[in-house]
């Protein structure tokens, strides 16, 4: 399994396979971890629906191999890590316990609504170091 190691402005996160947590010290942080910079996702948080009306709305919405229902039922409540890379044009999901799948770059616009809705996750988009250092604090 690898151990990535997710940087942020003000915090870092280690995925290692299995736990998602946040690591406070550097010592905690293993050798082979894989770096990945990133900065929060931005989301669209639209007044006027619930998570459960997108569901019951477009539950049948394939996102690569997943309906958007499966997704929900995977992530909603649960400690993830989504993560999108600009620069690989990729959504990969990390969920604690081990899972681990991909979503389609071109279905980033509607994520950004959907998991504004969620009630848990950490969502991040790659960012460069240089936007790492500016923002952090």
């Amino acid at each position: 399994m690898v151990t990535i190691l997710f940087i942020t402005p003000d915090k870092k996160f280690l995925y290692d396979g299995k736990t998602i947590k946040e690591v406070k010290k550097d010592k905690d942080i293993p050798e082979n971890a894989e770096l990945r910079f990133a900065k929060p996702m931005i989301v669209y948080d639209v007044e006027g629906f619930t998570l459960s009306e997108l569901v019951d709305n477009y539950g049948t919405l394939l996102l690569g191999t997943m309906k958007l229902r499966e997704l929900v039922s995977k992530l909603d409540w649960r400690d993830f890590v989504l993560f999108v890379d600009h620069v690989k044009k990729t959504i990969r999901i990390f969920v604690r316990g081990g899972e681990e799948f991909i979503i389609p770059y071109d279905s980033l616009e509607f994520m950004r609504y959907l998991l504004a809705k969620f009630h848990s996750g950490i969502l991040l988009e790659s960012a460069s170091f240089d936007e790492i250092q500016m923002f952090s604090t």
